[in-house]
């Protein structure tokens, strides 16, 4: 048998990024210790010094496999694990944090009974919070002093950094404090990009919740919002954590090379709908969910007050139901 050099790296790459989660799943390895793969990346350059080193000799492809086994276990543990904190670790760009920064004039204004809620964080980080009344008002610190770019109406409150100010090193300090009314009903809309998000969302109306996480992390709680209609969430290279509110509502998750996690209580009954998951992991059958096809439900879920129904896809990614609402 002719075993093909140039293919090999990839057929050890594959078999080794496939087997870790599903050493994971059956409870050969520990999620936690295979979390922590990525801190292996100094065998990369060893491999290619190896393959250096050994180059026209009959050795030549153990450089190549040292590169190829290393790679499998991080991108396996990835794919098992999800990115966790990933985000926290870009939360300014690794220009400094929002309590470096210089505190901005408070921003105020009042929102009519229906608006939509828009928000874009480019590194930094921004907390949201709730307050009784028809009032918002966004605090925090900036690089410079200066408020982000706000566009605001009855129906609308747009917050986003400053393109006018962007250069490198501005997501230096950049920290947001953003409140916003229940009296509302509220479309909510969140983008992070390589920055870090918490929203808490008590005595809160929501329509409809987005959110779209690139390289960063978020945490939004809907646990005390008196109602939520439909939550759409994706997740590339990131983290993104949801406690469900006491609702029925209907979406979408989508985690590519990313981890989503779903916190709920007995009182909620939940429908996932798995779309394709190459490579990507989900924990619905440990959460006590039943399948039936690509459907995975809870126990008579039919017959329930509360329901949430979700498609859910994982790339490279993992989808994690913790029935407990044990997300911080």
């Amino acid at each position: 048998m002719h075993v093909h050099r140039g293919m090999l790296g990839w057929g050890v790459f594959f078999i080794v990024m496939g087997a870790v989660p599903l050493a994971v799943r059956a409870g050969v390895l520990e999620a936690s210790t295979v979390g922590g793969a990525w801190q292996l990346w100094p065998l990369l350059l060893v491999g290619v010094g190896a393959g250096l080193v050994l180059a026209r000799t009959s050795a030549a492809v153990v450089g190549s496999l040292i590169v190829a086994v290393t790679a499998g276990l991080m991108a396996g543990g990835l794919v098992a694990t999800g990115i966790h904190g990933f985000g926290d670790g870009f939360a300014a760009c690794g220009l400094g944090s929002g309590t470096d920064g210089t505190p901005f004039a408070e921003q105020r204004g009042t929102l009519g009974t229906e608006a939509t809620v828009s928000i874009r964080l480019d590194c930094g980080s921004v907390a949201v919070a709730s307050a009784p009344g028809s009032g918002w008002n966004v605090s925090g610190t900036s690089h410079d002093g200066r408020p982000p770019s706000i566009s605001s109406g009855s129906d609308h409150l747009d917050v986003e950094p400053d393109s006018v100010r962007v250069r490198f090193g501005s997501a230096a300090g950049v920290g947001w404090d953003v409140t916003l009314p229940r009296d509302a009903r509220t479309s909510f809309d969140l983008q992070v990009n390589a920055g870090s998000a918490r929203g808490i969302f008590a005595g809160m109306r929501l329509d409809r919740v987005t959110a779209d996480v690139n390289a960063g992390s978020a945490f939004l709680d809907l646990g005390e919002a008196t109602d939520a209609r439909s939550l759409d969430a994706t997740v590339n290279a990131g983290s993104l954590a949801v406690v469900l509110p006491v609702a029925s509502m209907e979406g979408s998750l989508t985690a590519n090379a990313g981890s989503i996690e779903i916190c709920t209580s007995a009182e909620v009954d939940l429908r996932f709908h798995a779309g394709d998951t190459p490579l990507g992991s989900n924990n619905f059958e440990e959460a006590g969910l039943v399948q039936d096809g690509s459907t995975w439900s809870s126990p008579g879920y039919e017959l329930a007050q509360h329901q949430v129904e979700l498609s859910a896809s994982a790339n490279l990614g993992s989808i994690t139901l913790n029935p407990d609402g044990g997300c911080q």
